[in-house]
């Protein structure tokens, strides 16, 4: 079985399942001199728990391996088959092919054997929130919620995945506000053509989020292409689009655009474009809401900082009316400390944000720069607003984040007051 050991042992050092330090103990095997051409390749094996060798100490190199004896080699390569490249899993598909009896014997599972199966994959997300508003146009308000989510990944063919997510929300002591089952994501992403598409009801991110940063109900096509220099184009529909009292949208048709610049291993600029109803132009009498162009950045070059910011204008015909003919302007900006981690115990973050935007330019609260939600009290996060925000988050236990957030808002004019705040925890599985 000389060709099949070199088959599972070049699956096993391309994984590089030893994970550890090169430095070994000396000769653990005493029939392999620390001389001998293979010494360094048998200690990481050993290391790694991939061969044990013979009771009495010795390796017995010379000695041809059994078929049960190959199959323990072939089981420890599955389990570290998340590490390997793609050549490496086919050589590991093969073995398995080849081993099947013996691993089954072994009560090792083999998944190409297991023909039922399951391929879907679950994860899940649950967010306790509490929100207080001072000062709002409904009065200060508080308001506190459940929201439940729970995606699911399922590959199709070759390059080929769905991707769906249930999404449900509802008041504290309130289950039936709100609180319908919607399916808010389902949509198939693939590779074509040297292209990465995905078609379906979809999460729409453009830029730095200055735009648009939403994972719900949008249903259409985006297509993108390349690496350094990344194009996307799509088109989508949304629906129950909101503008002014004077402005109501229905399923709304959106065109949008970005690329992705990326300069260094440390610095990335973006440019995005967003509108409906053909760039500008009414459709059936009704006004568009958005003909708008943003420009961007994102720095990682300082340690444990991330800096990002963002400007962008709407050209549309409710953004000019909003103000007295010209463009509406917006710009936002961040600074973020560290970050908490779901994985990690005790691990945070700390981030500020500056905000500032005149009348007109996001009615529909695309927005969500700075993970704030749509206030009781009418607020935008992009559209007519400015000052700052400040977050801490927090991991309090494995898969668990705290996170802590105080906007201190004031209308683009300042007359009115907008501050708020949230606490949440979320938990993920």
């Amino acid at each position: 079985m000389k060709r099949q050991t070199a088959m599972a042992l070049a699956a096993v050092f391309a994984m590089s399942v030893a994970g550890t330090a090169l430095a070994a103990p000396a000769n653990p095997f005493s029939d392999v001199p620390a001389k001998h051409w293979s010494y360094d390749s048998v200690n990481k094996l050993a290391q790694a728990g991939v061969i044990s060798g013979y009771g009495d100490g010795t390796y017995k190199g010379d000695k041809t391996l059994t078929r049960y004896e190959m199959a323990t080699i072939v089981a420890k390569a599955m389990a570290n088959a998340d590490k390997a490249d793609a050549e490496t899993k086919k050589t590991i598909e093969a073995l398995k092919a080849e081993y099947g009896t013996e691993l089954s014997n072994l009560g090792v599972r083999v998944d190409n054997l297991e023909k039922n199966a399951s391929k879907v994959k679950f994860t899940g997300e649950i967010r306790e929130r509490y929100e207080y508003a001072k000062d709002s146009t409904d009065g200060d308000k508080t308001d506190m919620r459940t929201r439940v989510r729970i995606s699911m990944t399922a590959p199709i063919a070759d390059n080929v995945t769905f991707k769906g997510r249930l999404h449900s929300e509802s008041e504290w002591g309130n289950a039936d506000s709100g609180n319908s089952v919607v399916l808010d994501q389902a949509y198939i992403t693939g590779k074509l053509a040297g292209l990465t598409y995905s078609f379906g009801r979809q999460p729409i991110l453009l830029g730095q989020k200055l735009l648009v940063n939403n994972s719900q109900n949008n249903d259409g096509l985006v297509v993108s292409g390349g690496k350094d220099i990344r194009v996307t184009a799509g088109a989508f529909k949304y629906s129950n689009v909101s503008g002014t009292a004077s402005v109501t949208k229905t399923e709304a048709n959106y065109v949008m655009g970005n690329v992705a610049f990326k300069l260094s291993s440390n610095l990335n600029i973006s440019a995005s474009y967003l509108a409906d109803d053909n760039d500008g132009k009414a459709t059936n009498g009704t006004a568009n809401l958005y003909d708008s162009t943003a420009f961007g950045l994102k720095y990682t070059g300082l340690k444990n900082f991330t800096l990002t910011g963002e400007y962008g204008q709407n050209d549309s015909d409710v953004a000019k009316d909003k103000n007295s003919g010209d463009k509406s302007k917006a710009w936002a900006s961040r600074i973020q400390y560290l970050g908490a981690n779901p994985s990690k115990v005790k691990s945070y973050g700390l981030y500020v944000s500056y905000r500032k935007a005149e009348p007109g330019f996001d009615q529909k609260n695309w927005n969500d720069f700075s993970d704030m939600a749509t206030w009781n009290g009418g607020f935008k996060e992009m559209d007519d607003i400015k000052g700052l925000d400040y977050g801490f988050e927090y991991t309090l236990f494995k898969n668990g984040i705290m996170r802590i957030q105080y906007n201190d808002m004031e209308s683009y004019k300042g007359d009115t007051n907008k501050r708020n705040m949230f606490a949440e925890l979320v938990y993920t599985f």
